[in-house]
């Protein structure tokens, strides 16, 4: 039998139910309202029977039976009715219909059902089809004994009709959350009578849960809790897909520039065996790693791939593997996604030609920073310095003049001479002059940053004038007119440092300008003989003629800063010796290497998109941000913006563009073709060269069905084992026979009406009328 348990329930009152096809019942109840007490009640019904009693005594005596027999039922009938008069009986009138349980019927309309089984090639999906039509007359039995709902679900339910089943469903749901479809039904049918769920899927689950939580656990706890069996079906042994997947991907989005990267592949393999099968690792279109696995006969494999990135940047690899033949679904042979390479400490060589406050307060904020690695020297003994002892007897260490400035130059990102004389070294062994062309062209040729801060035997004072170094300085150096001021004055900003991002000690303009009045003065300057045209003055010192003391410049690929002072230490120590901090001087030195080593937050152009992805057809908003040379919003930057996909090198979008008053430049684009694009962008004004920049975007579909296209029997067959169902897999005929699900008889109230047997006019008459008949009865046969 297909259905069991026909017995009575008891009555069943519900709210918000659909009535369809349900029998329709009347019910008839008596009851009694006056005398509630039971005793009462049978003390009553002895008075009554007691009165009869002595009635019949008396009456017994008339010598014609047919008197007595009429005398007798007046006065019963005339008993009775005062009973009921006490007693107060009511007649109640039921009208209840007979309802339906419910059995619900759960199509899995998830992608994954598409997908084609590697023998048979018919879809997971068709499948479902064929369940309902090979078991047509199952299906028509349950719907004439239960009602039936028809839901399809993936991360989200739907109603849907038994007709949609046959020609109404896509399968095209972007992921599987059965734990949430268990959520949702529990609230959808909570105080309702659900005697069974027939659950149609290939249970494949793409939700990914934190490593602390149990997906199997959670979803056996919500069946528990729904107490209705599961009776599930999945596609069988012979409908896995053939399909090799890039199952996951893990690895670091954030790596240093010259440390290994490693990524953690897991593949896994339906219906192919013993393949020699390479796995490619990709940036952009450039292999930069391989490895050739023999698969065996496994069904998942894990690989690490690695590589050490030897620059900075965002850049975007790619895993893949090749496509095989009668592969149902390609799209997971390849998964993409963005790497921050960074530097993991800036290097700074800083070297000093003599101790002194300036070299140990500046020294000790560039040890203290964790993002620097500091090489320091300072110079206690020279190659001209007399001494009677060997120089291998010298507990000092050499200067390593040639390793530093040939050698390992190129692993510096910043270079700091500090009141350094080289002349001492400029020897026919040391040729320090021709390590200042190295050191020229390490900042113009490979991007590295000079700053040369000043003291006696610095600028001038120390020779480099006419030096390489001198055509790189922002400021020119003049042996013959280069002096030394020690007057005691204090710095003073000039229009470009106000808000140039090295003298930007507060974001707040004002509130800037007002910190650099409250610096403590300084021991004096060098005094160089002017800026040079390029370069930009930061800060004067108020002395005659205002030379520069702090400037900057461009130099080729390169940055250079010349700070004219040895006396900047006085901010990190009289400042806290009159209630201040040192942060200032501490800002002002993060600041300088930030912009020396050309930090991208420091980018004359920025290209700026508010997320990485977007869905097929989203706006894409576009921000080009272009400041000056002094680090001021630049108007009237004309821009030329190229949009290409990484991969195919198609450009989708080509533009120009001008920035505004603001300096930024705005504009939306659209793409619905699947992949990763890049926004380059170039920015001029007058022919001059402002700077380039570059984003990341892509566009992608959030769709983890076919990540892993294996079938999921064990997920299904646990909610039917823990429910108390049952689990089958498809094809599947005959299910008549196979199952049953119970079903209890429910009823709903839909009316009543009470009608009153006692309180009316004819009971009153009837009474008037016995107790007369009696009398007259009575008085006739002589009784008294």
């Amino acid at each position: 039998m297909l259905f069991a348990g026909e017995g009575l329930a008891g009555e069943y009152f519900c709210t918000n139910t659909i009535i369809e096809d349900m029998e329709n019942l009347t019910r008839w109840h008596i009851s009694f309202t006056g005398i509630e007490s039971v005793w009462l009640r049978v003390l009553v019904l002895c008075l009554a029977i007691s009165a009869l009693y002595f009635s019949w005594r008396g009456i017994k005596a008339l010598p014609l039976w047919n008197k007595q027999t009429v005398l007798f039922a007046l006065r019963f009938l005339m008993v009775a009715l005062f009973v009921m008069l006490l007693l107060q009986p009511q007649i109640e009138r039921k009208e209840v219909l007979k309802l339906k349980n419910k059995v619900v019927c759960l199509i899995d309309n998830s992608e994954s059902m598409t997908l084609k089984g590697g023998d048979t090639r018919i879809t997971r999906f068709q499948l479902v089809k064929n369940f309902f039509h090979d078991n047509a007359s199952f299906v028509k039995e349950l719907e004439n004994n239960f009602d039936v709902d028809y839901v399809s679900f993936s991360d989200a339910i739907k109603e849907i009709t038994h007709d949609d089943i046959e020609k109404g469903i896509v399968p095209d749901g972007a992921n599987t959350d059965i734990a949430q479809t268990l959520k949702l039904l529990k609230k959808r049918y909570e105080g309702k009578s659900v005697r069974g769920y027939l659950v149609f899927s290939d249970g494949a689950d793409t939700t990914e849960l934190p490593s602390s939580l149990d997906k199997y656990e959670i979803i056996s706890n919500l069946v528990k809790d729904l107490s209705t069996p599961f009776f599930t079906f999945s596609p069988g042994g012979n409908m896995d897909a053939r399909d090799i997947a890039i199952s996951k991907v893990s690895y670091d989005s954030f790596t240093f520039v010259r440390s290994p990267w490693r990524a953690d592949v897991v593949i896994k393999i339906h219906g192919y065996k013993d393949l020699r099968l390479p796995v490619t690792l990709k940036q952009g279109n450039d292999i930069i790693s391989s490895k050739i696995l023999d698969t065996g006969n496994e069904s998942e494999l894990h690989i690490d791939l690695a590589f050490t990135p030897l620059s900075t940047g965002t850049f975007l690899y790619s895993v893949s593997v090749p496509v095989q033949p009668h592969e149902a679904i390609s799209e997971n042979n390849q998964v993409s996604f963005l790497v921050k390479v960074v530097r993991d400490k800036i290097r700074i060589m800083h070297v000093c030609g003599r101790p002194s406050w300036d070299e140990r307060f500046l020294r000790r904020i560039l040890k203290n920073d964790p993002n620097i690695d500091l090489i320091s020297f300072f110079i206690l003994r020279t190659p001209t310095d007399v001494s009677d002892a060997r120089s291998d007897e010298m507990s000092l260490i050499p200067f390593p003049v040639d390793e530093l400035f040939t050698q390992a130059l190129d692993s510096f990102d910043l270079v700091i001479f500090q009141n350094f004389d080289y002349r001492p070294y400029d020897t026919a062994f040391f040729r320090f002059s021709h390590y200042l062309t190295n050191l020229k062209r390490f900042v113009t040729e490979q991007g590295g940053g000079f700053i040369m801060v000043g003291g006696d035997i610095s600028f001038s004072q120390g020779g480099y004038d006419g030096t390489p170094l001198d055509e790189i300085l922002p400021v020119s150096l003049n042996a013959g007119k280069d002096t030394t001021d020690t007057t005691r004055l204090k710095a003073v900003l000039t229009h470009d440092g106000l808000r140039h991002p090295v003298t930007a000690l507060d974001v707040n303009s004002d509130r800037n300008a007002a910190i650099w009045k409250s610096l403590p003065e300084l021991d004096g300057c060098n005094v160089t003989s002017e800026i040079k045209p390029d370069s930009l003055s930061l800060s004067i010192y108020p002395t005659k003629g205002n030379p520069p003391l702090i400037s900057v410049r461009e130099a080729g690929r390169g940055r250079c800063m010349a700070i004219t002072t040895d006396s900047l230490w006085r901010w990190g120590f009289l400042s806290p010796g009159k209630g201040g901090s040192n942060r200032h001087y501490i800002k002002f030195w993060q600041n300088s290497i930030k912009w020396l080593i050309k930090d991208p937050a420091l980018n004359p152009i920025r290209v700026i998109v508010n997320k990485d992805t977007f869905l097929p057809n989203e706006e894409v908003p576009v921000r080009i941000d272009a400041v000056g040379g002094n680090y001021q919003p630049l108007e009237g930057v004309q821009l030329d913006i190229n949009i290409t996909n990484e991969f195919s090198g198609k450009s989708i979008y080509s533009a120009k563009g001008v920035t505004g008053s603001d300096g930024q430049y705005r504009f939306v684009v659209r793409q619905n073709t699947e992949g990763y694009y890049i926004i380059k962008v170039a920015g001029k004004k007058e022919n001059d060269e402002i700077g380039q920049d570059y984003a990341i975007f892509t566009v992608a579909l959030k769709n983890k069905e076919f990540k892993d296209t294996s079938i999921r029997r064990d997920i299904l067959a646990r909610m039917a084992e823990i429910s108390g169902g049952k689990y089958f897999e498809l094809p599947a005929k005959n299910m008549g026979e196979k199952f049953s699900i119970e079903n209890p008889v429910i009823v709903k109230l839909v009316g009543k009406r009470q009608i009153s047997l006692w309180d009316n006019g004819y009971i009153l008459m009837l009474i008037l009328a016995v107790v007369s008949a009696e009398w007259w009865i009575r008085k006739r046969s002589g009784l008294s």
